[in-house]
């Protein structure tokens, strides 16, 4: 039996990895421009890289802002 699973916006079948972002959560989105709130611990390794430019994230404990560049694949902090 083949299981759909929608995770962070994005479609797993039940054979695909889905991945693990931490203590990272997405608090808003506009299709694959997406925003996550987490802990620096966790960043900027389990940000993911299926999201466009301009996606964003914000370390709460802090402070540090990251944002995503789609052309070089890379996480970069402010």
């Amino acid at each position: 039996m083949k299981k759909t699973i929608i995770f962070d916006g994005q479609t797993y079948e039940n054979e695909d990895e889905i991945p693990d972002l931490g203590s990272f959560v997405c608090t808003d989105a506009d299709g694959n421009i997406r925003h996550y709130e987490g802990l620096s611990s966790d960043a900027p390794n389990k940000l993911p890289h299926y999201v466009e430019t301009g996606s964003s994230a914000l370390c709460l404990d802090s402070g540090d802002y990251w944002k995503y560049l789609k052309s070089t694949d890379t996480w970069y902090q402010l």
